[in-house]
């Protein structure tokens, strides 16, 4: 009898939720925006605590920093966010890398891509993360409410690379007319997170965290503009 390990079965479950939607191809859409931070400014990106965030040389180049974390409100969810403003999207695809300090001994550490954010209790984000867990390593959604994962993929069953101190590449791609969402890290071919929501059909994307701190850089976002230009 031939046993089939956990990334077959993996396969299985995202076959199964998409069984007729092959992957995006985003290459179609606009460029709306691209940002490295050389120039030592964040124009453009608006903090929830702008006193957490600033542009920093690293390694010689500058990168955007989430130098401290906030604390958890009502809702549940992630704590720290900086928005790209001036580009709300329906369909879009969002790329570029980021880096976590905290010690990788802790396996909850995140960074964390937000998109269609319409307001604090309204948005999605992607919870890339060193473990995969129920709140971990999650596509989540706040729609009013504590957070909710939507990926298919089962707790302990996505994988989890935010485990080391390096720069990772990042890309989230969201199909608003079929409400498809993938996400991906490192290996831009095979998303580690995919969802289908349509609860919120366009908004702002940024980055943050839930409770770490960490940098960021080398932004593109391709999409089709939507909703109130903010």
């Amino acid at each position: 009898m031939r046993i089939f390990g956990r990334g077959f079965l993996l396969s299985l479950i995202v076959v199964a939720a998409f069984p007729h939607t092959p992957a995006q191809d985003p290459s179609h859409l606009p460029l709306l925006a691209q940002c490295d931070f050389e120039n030592g400014s964040a124009t453009g990106w608006r903090p929830n605590i702008p006193g957490h965030w600033r542009v920093v040389s690293m390694d010689g180049t500058m990168v955007y920093e989430l130098a401290a974390v906030g604390e958890q409100g009502k809702i549940r969810a992630p704590t720290s966010w900086s928005l790209w403003s001036g580009h709300e999207v329906t369909s879009f695809e969002f790329t570029g890398r980021m880096e976590c300090y905290t010690d990788p001994a802790v396996a909850g550490r995140d960074m964390c891509i937000f998109f269609h954010f319409q307001d604090p209790a309204h948005f999605y984000y992607v919870h890339f993360s060193a473990e995969s867990a129920g709140v971990h390593n999650i596509i989540g959604l706040v729609n009013g409410a504590d957070r909710v994962k939507i990926n298919v993929e089962p707790a302990g069953l996505s994988a989890a690379r935010l485990t080391d101190k390096s720069w990772h590449q990042f890309k989230v791609v969201c199909d608003a007319e079929s409400g498809e969402i993938r996400a991906y890290l490192d290996d831009m071919t095979t998303p580690v997170l995919t969802a289908r929501d349509r609860t919120l059909g366009h908004g702002l994307v940024g980055v943050g965290s839930f409770d770490d701190t960490g940098c960021f850089d080398d932004f593109r976002l391709r999409g089709t503009l939507g909703g109130v230009q903010k």
